[in-house]
């Protein structure tokens, strides 16, 4: 999955969305490190101060309360993809998403018999 980058103040360097935003007081630079779920800033900037916490909690659970406000949209479009698409992929890709989402992917379980034999050469 490729995340976008974000442009920074350099016009010729781009950095990752989820890394930390803050800056080294001594060199200037943009911090490497990644920021905290739901946060601008990794934990040594400020990302464990409680207040940054409390608000990202809150960021967190609002970007939650939208997808599930999106699901029963989402579901309904598969449906009408699945009883009005032309093309028969198409409504096989719906088919299956819709299956996936209501009853569970199928589960993949690989079985291994082995068997060690340690050897004392003592």
């Amino acid at each position: 999955m490729d995340i976008p980058m974000v442009q920074t103040d350099n016009p010729h360097s781009t950095r990752h969305p989820r890394r930390c935003t803050a800056h080294s007081t001594r060199t200037k630079q943009l911090c490497g490190r990644w920021a905290m779920k739901g946060q601008r800033v990794c934990m040594k900037h400020g990302g464990k101060a409680p207040a940054a916490l409390a608000k990202a909690e809150e960021a967190v659970q609002l970007a939650e309360l939208k997808l599930r406000g999106l699901a029963p949209i989402a579901v309904q479009e598969l449906e009408n993809l699945v009883t009005h698409a032309e093309s028969e992929p198409v409504r096989l890709a719906a088919a299956r998403d819709l299956a996936d989402r209501s009853i569970g992917k199928a589960v993949e379980k690989i079985q291994v018999a082995a068997q060690v034999a340690v050897v004392k050469p003592w």
